[in-house]
């Protein structure tokens, strides 16, 4: 009769107990009274049943194999077997539903094949889902989210979960809100998030709870004061940027307070719920007033004044020099002088004769720039600024070696340009009127000099006849006249 191993099976009755008993004595008698006899081994059958509407396989392995497989159609008395109920994916092994599994519930299952069939059922199903619901309480405002662990993504909270699942809840407030607490029966003793929640089979409905707080806020006020003039930024600590201070803040907030000077005026100190030269506040619990206190700064009077024969600019750290500066301001003074004056140098005002200087304003200031003209060039010392001058050439010039000797005489000026010979010749079987002669020329003032000038093949041939030739002298720099050119005498 089979058994489960440590356990005395259910369906064993009285009857069956009184059988073994006679069979027993039955053997003892035999034994006692027979000839020896060889026993043989008697197999039983072991039926393996599927029930659910999940899906999974059982194995059988022999106690001691350490092999579990296919579970065969029967075993010899006295074997002990362990069975093994595996679930496919996504299904789970209910419990064993037979009289002879079922007291173990979760797998494996042990038995002793002894004197009668066995049959044996294990129950499937889909994996359990369990419901989550997840509420919010308190004055404040808030999310919650859920990351299935191992994903590193959370979002929205489902309605559900699969057994097993393990769950991290984030608790996180809106602006103006912060977290208090789980108040429910599940997360509470986490006290602050994050929460961590596994669903588990006796966990038929989750319910969780988070409590959100309205941060309250509380007025600040910031006041100037003084004779002079500035304004008050706030920083939200670690924000790094400073601005307008808001009327109201939330409890907790850190704020750092700058009291920034205008032109003109210095920062002293500050008064009220700032006591220190460096204004630290927190937030907390009661309006708090803060007073930054500026004076004004004495101003001196300053003025340039510029002399000399010359012009120029003299500008103040980089701009126009202003009338009046603060007491203990240093400025920066730069001349620069106009074209056809130079710059000579500064005096007063504790500025040296340099091109540029800083003076401090300890008191009423006057610094004077000194420019002069520069010398104007004349004809004297620069040609290029004098009159040009006329050239003028001698009524004859001879002509020797096809040259034609040109006396020049400047005046008005130094004389620079170009001459021509214009003249009537025989060109072939005709008379034309040509350029006969070309020659360029430089004379200073009241110079006289002879200029020679190449002459046409076609004049040279009539003056080589002994004929005298009458040119039209022109050109630049040259006064017009008519030149008579004569051969030399050979």
């Amino acid at each position: 009769m089979p058994r489960c191993l440590g356990k005395t099976p259910l369906h064993t009755s009285r009857s069956a107990a009184r059988l073994r008993f006679g069979l027993v004595l039955t053997a003892v008698l035999f034994a006692a009274f027979a000839l020896p006899a060889i026993a043989s081994a008697t197999k039983y059958p072991l039926k393996v049943n599927k029930t659910g509407t999940g899906k999974g396989v059982v194995k059988c392995e022999v106690a001691g194999s350490g092999t579990a497989g296919t579970c065969a159609s029967s075993y010899l008395e006295g074997t002990e077997l362990v069975l093994y109920a595996t679930p496919n994916a996504g299904y789970v092994f209910v419990e064993w539903t037979d009289d002879y599994c079922f007291p173990y519930e979760s797998e494996p299952c042990e038995l002793t094949i002894e004197e009668e069939p066995v049959e044996v059922t294990a129950e499937f199903g889909p994996i359990p889902k369990y419901p989550l619901t997840v509420k919010l309480a308190g004055t404040g405002k808030g999310v919650v989210k859920c990351e299935v662990a191992g994903s590193g993504t959370a979002g929205t909270c489902a309605s559900s979960y699969l057994e097993g699942t393990e769950l991290v809840l984030y608790a996180t407030p809106n602006p103006g809100s912060e977290f208090v607490e789980w108040t429910d029966d599940y997360c509470f003793f986490y006290g602050s998030e994050p929460c961590e929640l596994i669903f588990e089979k006796e966990e038929e409905v989750a319910v969780v709870t988070a409590e959100f707080r309205s941060i309250p806020e509380y007025a600040l006020t910031a006041k100037l004061a003084g004779t002079g003039k500035g304004v008050v930024k706030c920083e939200v600590a670690g924000s790094g940027t400073a601005g307008t201070c808001a009327s109201s803040y939330l409890e907790g907030t850190e704020l750092v307070l700058y009291a920034t000077p205008s032109a003109g005026s210095e920062f002293v100190e500050w008064t009220g719920d700032c006591l220190n030269e460096t204004c630290e506040l927190t937030i907390e619990e009661e309006p708090l007033e803060v007073t930054a206190i500026f004076k004004a700064r004495p101003l001196v009077s300053f003025v340039v004044i510029k002399s000399g024969t010359g012009t120029g600019t003299v500008s103040c750290d980089g701009g126009a020099c202003a009338s009046s500066y603060e007491q203990g301001t240093k400025v920066s003074l730069t001349a620069s002088a106009a074209s056809g004056s130079s710059f000579s140098g500064f005096s007063g005002g504790g500025c040296p004769g340099v091109i540029s200087c800083v003076v401090t304003m300890n008191g009423p200031t006057a610094v004077t720039a000194t420019f002069s003209a520069n010398p104007q060039p004349t004809c004297a010392t620069n040609v290029s600024l004098c009159p040009p001058g006329t050239a003028k050439a001698a009524a004859t010039a001879m002509v020797k070696s096809g040259k034609a000797e040109l006396k020049l005489t400047c005046s008005g000026g130094p004389c620079k340009g170009t001459i021509q010979l214009k003249a009537k010749v025989k060109q072939g079987k005709k008379t034309k009127t040509l350029v006969i002669g070309k020659a360029s020329f430089s004379l200073a003032e009241g110079a006289t000099a002879t200029l020679k000038a190449k002459l046409l093949t076609a004049a040279k041939r009539e003056l080589d006849r002994g004929k005298t030739l009458s040119a039209r002298l022109g050109g630049t720099a040259i006064a017009s006249s008519t030149v008579k050119l004569k051969p030399a005498k050979k």
